[in-house]
């Protein structure tokens, strides 16, 4: 059985810059705003606005693979161990960007750009992994820099707490149980409580999905086998689908059967890369190498980019033209945030990650 997926470390680069890019310019000038070549710029994102839910399916299928791995370990599954593993990987980096946040950017702010700090976020339910519901409840971003992303590793965080507890409720192939609870209940409680995209139930309907492909891929290996084995033009077409559905079907009043079957594509991606041996994004070295850095990249780019506008256009007072915006301030802020992660990575991570393997029984490859 697969121990090791090659292509992941690609699919999470991907998924970062469809991240940043969504992040990485704006303005308020009616000018730029009006100009064409920012309309094309900020058309052509949309088309890759699916980051943060590819990186939740990938964390489902892989949290859930690794698990059901360790089951069949000789020490079998370890729900300590299995938090150890998520604390080393997780919390280091995420208190680092709360502390500065909430801390270190209104001290910045003040100093530098003479601006109030107008905090809204609650740091309490920041600090308990709660970002998500905190940014629901007062329906904007936080003030701090770098707060805004971490929502979404809340969500995670969630996940990991309940998960693992499933596993040992319904172990080995009864493991299908909650997956199809939790993901039934997550599509048809969120159009009718009309959950926020950032609500926990409904990103369920993009973690379970991932669960599903890793329980299918462990238990029914040749069934995935003979999916991926078709013509590889199935692949494109599904990716193509799901920057189309999701440009142009999130008003629809079928939105959260067409988020499901996103995450379904999603997932069939995933396991397309793992095991089809075809279109091997690993064949990139460059992208390939970059997702190591992925999780600190997702996490810092932010701060990466306030940095980079902040220097630009309030203290060097550079000429905010539609080119600065899209091009120069993004591309010094990619190279900023990949500077601030490789450093982050080398420095930090990597070490953690040395002691994290050490409670595991099996080959850990959700780093």
């Amino acid at each position: 059985m697969r121990t090791r997926f090659d292509n992941l470390d690609s699919i999470r680069t991907l998924s970062f810059f469809g991240v940043f890019l969504a992040h990485a310019f704006s303005s308020k000038e009616e000018s730029i705003i009006n100009n064409p070549f920012y309309k094309i710029a900020d058309h052509f994102r949309e088309l890759f606005n699916f980051g943060v839910p590819v990186f939740f399916v990938l964390s489902g299928f892989l949290i859930s693979y690794l698990m059901l791995k360790e089951q069949e370990s000789p020490t079998s599954f370890s729900i300590k161990n299995f938090y150890i593993r998520r604390i080393l990987r997780i919390w280091p980096v995420f208190f680092i960007v709360i502390g500065f946040g909430f801390i270190v950017f209104p001290i910045l702010r003040t100093l530098i750009l003479g601006l109030p700090n107008i905090e809204t976020a609650n740091p309490i339910k920041y600090v308990f992994f709660l970002s998500n519901l905190d940014q629901i409840k007062i329906n904007q971003l936080p003030y701090g820099v770098g707060l805004g992303p971490t929502w979404s590793v809340s969500v995670e965080e969630q996940f990991y707490l309940i998960w693992p507890i499933f596993l040992l409720l319904f172990p080995k192939r009864k493991f299908i149980i909650p997956i199809l609870i939790l993901m039934g209940v997550s599509i048809t409680t969120a159009p009718v409580f009309e959950l926020s995209s950032k609500h926990t139930l409904f990103c369920f309907i993009y973690l379970t999905s991932g669960a599903l492909f890793a329980y299918l891929s462990f238990y029914y290996h040749a069934l995935i086998k003979k999916i991926v084995a078709v013509n590889p033009i199935w692949f494109i077409v599904s990716v193509i689908l799901i920057g189309t559905l999701i440009q142009y079907g999130l008003n629809n009043r079928f939105y959260f059967l067409i988020i499901w079957l996103i995450a379904l594509l999603i997932g069939y991606s995933i396991v397309f890369q793992c095991f089809s041996g075809r279109l091997n994004l690993k064949r990139i070295p460059v992208i390939e190498n970059i997702g190591k850095y992925t999780y600190g990249l997702y996490l810092y780019h932010s701060i990466c980019i306030f940095f980079v506008h902040s220097f630009m256009f309030d203290l060097l007072n550079v000429d905010e033209t539609a080119l600065n915006v899209v091009i120069v301030g993004p591309v010094l802020s990619l190279m900023l945030s990949l500077i601030v992660s490789i450093f982050s990575y080398e420095i930090m991570e990597k070490k953690l990650l040395k002691l994290k393997d050490k409670f595991s029984t099996a080959l850990d490859f959700s780093h």
